[in-house]
């Protein structure tokens, strides 16, 4: 989906005119926290450059993460829409910049543009129903299968295709543990299982889908619909 994240992106001209007269541009540095899991919510953002982690974390201190973003992403909206604490820790994943829309400005452009409130409307069903389907496959699939699920979604999201048309996922498997809520020796033993089935390869320490068709193929049944999955202009 081209602009999942992303809902300033597909409105008029006058209105990202009139957005970007009332943001500010902030900057923050590598691990630090755009905002914390308790905070009441006085803004939204859009990433401009860099990355955004949406995380929590268990008693014991492990990282869950539920949500990577990446440039042209906005995040921080719900808040300013039921005005209750942040869930989750926003934290940069590299030096990154922002762009900054408080809440009286947020809300102006709500009331005042029907096609903001459409374009936010249709980002949120959108983010709604993935997390419908990701709690149905926490629920009832293995983790080889849920495994199999995110890597088909990274593939499509945000996967470097080369000429071969295989595609490199820039994630570790320590980070692709942290998103499934698992430890990375699981991953580790899971990634062998979609090797052995001819669906993955290790390469240089990055996972690399050697076709997107032939996991498909090998997981039919759960792929069969259509999966939801941010689209970015990066992808070739």
């Amino acid at each position: 989906i081209p602009h999942m994240h992303d809902f300033f992106s597909d409105l008029p001209e006058p209105i990202q005119v009139e957005i970007e007269r009332r943001s500010r541009q902030r900057k923050v540095c590598k691990d630090e926290a755009v905002y914390r899991q308790g905070d009441t919510p006085h803004e939204m953002y859009q990433l401009l450059s860099g990355g955004v982690k949406l995380c929590n974390y268990t008693p014991d201190g492990r990282e869950f993460v539920s949500a990577e973003f990446r440039p042209g992403d906005c995040l921080g909206e719900m808040g300013l829409i039921d005005g209750l604490p942040r869930v989750s820790h926003a934290i940069a994943t590299a030096d990154s910049e922002l762009r900054a829309l408080r809440r009286e400005d947020f809300n102006h452009l709500l009331v005042t543009y029907p096609q903001f409130s459409q374009k936010l409307l249709l980002a949120l069903c959108r983010r709604l129903r993935l997390a419908y389907g990701l709690n149905a496959e926490a629920s009832g699939l293995s983790l080889q299968q849920r495994l199999a699920l995110q890597l088909y979604r990274l593939g499509q999201s945000h996967g470097k295709r080369d000429d071969n048309g295989g595609l490199y996922i820039g994630l570790s498997q320590e980070q692709l543990g942290r998103m499934l809520g698992a430890s990375r020796q699981s991953i580790n033993k899971e990634l062998r299982v979609l090797m052995a089935e001819g669906c993955v390869e290790l390469r240089y320490g990055k996972i690399y889908l050697k076709n997107l068709q032939t996991l498909c193929e090998q997981y039919e049944r759960m792929l069969g619909a259509e999966q939801i999955a941010a689209a970015y202009e990066s992808i070739t």
